[in-house]
């Protein structure tokens, strides 16, 4: 999976600002790749790759609560977590008999999946070792061709310096050192040259050089741990359908930071808007709210489709999120862990978990707490019914649920590993649905 963190100027001009979130968006169909999806992937739909062939989730947690069936996969989400060199994966899973199991408890399920193979375990810590060091020697050869620049042009316009003294610039090295061959007079000393550099002069000069500050790869983002990381995954692990799920079209996904356009035309029509409430007569006001009032009413009961966009439109959260996902309305996956999801609706029972905090602790570790991390939106619907779309009866038993909201173990713990470092816990899971009329 690919990540996009770079914008050219013109794209910059477009947006006014980014958020901590990491945004997810469909790609390639899955079909339509030569490889098969692995581990590191993030994508919606097909079939989950396990952390192992041999390792999967308890046959009963990838059954619907409601009517027994086995689920489908709707999200495999790679989330490496903060600072650890393990693999971690979060599932969301689905039943897909929408007309009978739509909003029933345990219709939609997500499990978190660590594995923690000790060989697997030391190629990601080789691999994040040998980009340190690649980075740090990237800053120390800037630094070095800093000084070099200035030790040349520091003197090059001094007139104060008496003539006698005036070096050519570019006739020697101030290192005392050809930096494209061997050595070279000491151009920096008072002597005529005579002196020839000895290695506790280099010894020396090395300690003069400013200390570069080790980049800190404990806590790698989203978007950085969720592409490719060229780490070798084992070639022997295939897909394992062993428990023969049923599933929907799949596509990759790939991640970008969330970046919020630049607003010209609202902001203009809301000052318009303002100007004509403050000018208009408190009566005519009045009038008209109540006129307006008794027609969404009306129109309320002739059409109960009317009643559920006028409510919709009543709440803060649904604005908020309309207005949101309207910056970049392609997005299929939210993710911004220990951040705040982004809720579709502020009057049901999952809005009330993140208003007061009362996110569930789990069951597995009691001593620790949740946090949110990720979150799947409207638009992965579309993506994953694209094929189901040939009647209307099929759109109206679709999938009607707004996001699904997955909060974690802030500690990561699983309880038990299996023979191959491998365990599974099913995780917190909220979904928020359309209203219904």
């Amino acid at each position: 999976m690919s990540s996009h963190d770079e914008y050219s100027s013109e794209e910059e001009e477009l947006f006014d600002e980014k958020s901590d979130v990491i945004l997810g968006y469909t790609d390639i169909a899955l079909e339509e790749d030569d490889e098969e999806p692995t581990i590191e992937d993030t994508f919606l739909g097909g079939h989950p790759v396990w952390l192992h062939p041999d390792s999967q989730p308890l046959s009963k947690d990838l059954k619907c609560g409601n009517c027994g069936k086995n689920m489908a996969l709707l999200l495999q989400a790679y989330a490496p977590f903060p600072g650890q060199p393990y693999d971690r994966v979060i599932y969301i899973f689905a039943c897909k008999d929408s007309k009978q199991c739509s909003r029933k408890k345990g219709s939609v399920r997500a499990i978190r999946g660590v594995g923690k193979d000790p060989k697997r375990i030391a190629e990601v810590e080789h691999e994040q070792a040998r980009e340190a060091q690649e980075l740090l020697d990237a800053k120390l050869k800037l630094e070095d061709k800093k000084k070099l620049h200035f030790e040349l042009t520091k003197d090059l316009f001094d007139l104060t310096k008496p003539s006698g003294e005036v070096t050519n610039p570019f006739g020697g090295n101030p290192f005392g050192a050809n930096p494209f061959g061997g050595s070279a007079p000491d151009s920096v000393a008072k002597n005529s040259g005579k002196n020839t550099v000895n290695a506790s002069d280099e010894e020396e000069k090395s300690k003069k050089m400013p200390s570069i500050e080790k980049p800190d790869f404990s806590k790698p983002s989203y978007a950085s741990v969720s592409r490719s990381a060229n780490v070798e995954s084992p070639k022997n692990i295939e897909k394992s359908i062993t428990l023969d799920l049923p599933k929907f079209p799949g596509y990759f996904v790939f991640t970008e930071p969330e970046k919020f356009k630049k607003m010209t035309v609202e902001p203009e029509l809301e000052k318009y808007k303002d100007l004509i409430d403050k000018s208009e007569p408190s009566e005519l006001k009045k009038e008209r709210s109540m006129s307006s009032s008794s027609q969404l009413s009306s129109s309320a009961v002739l059409n109960p489709e009317n009643s559920k966009i006028a409510n919709m439109l009543d709440d803060k959260h649904f604005e908020n999120f309309s207005n949101t996902v309207g910056h970049n309305p392609s997005q299929v996956l939210r993710y911004s862990l220990g951040g705040r999801p982004l809720l579709y609706s502020g009057k049901d029972d999952v809005a009330k978990v993140f208003a007061t905090g009362a996110l569930p602790d789990p069951s597995y570790n009691p001593s620790s707490s949740r946090q949110f991390e990720l979150q799947l939106m409207p638009k992965a619907i579309i993506d994953l019914e694209k094929d189901s779309y040939n009647l209307v009866a099929d759109i109206l038993s679709g999938m009607s649920w707004g996001t699904i909201i997955v909060g974690t173990d802030t500690s990561d713990y699983i309880p038990s590993l299996d023979e191959n470092h491998v365990g599974y816990v099913v995780e917190y899971c909220g979904v928020q649905w359309e209203e219904s009329a």
